[in-house]
């Protein structure tokens, strides 16, 4: 069922042209053929063609390979500012966890030197 609908949408293109000049020509068949011709006859006049085309079509290629070169340098530029901003906030949270667990240990080494001074009470040393 994965079928292309490009035929479907190109129909559908084609029947709402048809509508549409039948309804400038007034429903007549005939005065539609003859827009027809008319509007592809000026489309072909105001198409470039020889060196034109070649320049345009050169100028469009120019164009289309500036806007990728700066997508691509905005999305490295983009990747560099994402992994910088990681890395900080890895060095942060890497800081913070030390000084936790500095203020943990330090803790601990207080409630084990006063429990070993309980010891030591209870069998004669201070």
């Amino acid at each position: 069922m994965a079928q292309s609908r490009t035929g479907v949408y190109a129909a559908v293109a084609a029947l709402g042209l048809g509508g549409y000049y039948l309804y400038r020509a007034g429903g007549d068949p005939k005065g539609a053929t003859q827009e027809v011709k008319h509007d592809a006859h000026l489309a072909r006049l105001n198409a470039p063609t020889g060196n034109q085309a070649e320049k345009a079509g050169e100028k469009a290629a120019y164009e289309t390979r500036l806007n990728v070169d700066q997508a691509v340098d905005s999305a490295r530029a983009e990747a560099k500012n994402q992994a910088s901003r990681l890395d900080q906030i890895r060095q942060d949270t890497t800081a913070e966890l030390k000084s936790g667990a500095e203020k943990i240990e330090s803790k601990v080494e207080e409630k084990a030197s006063e429990a070993k001074g309980a010891l030591s009470g209870w069998f004669g040393k201070k």
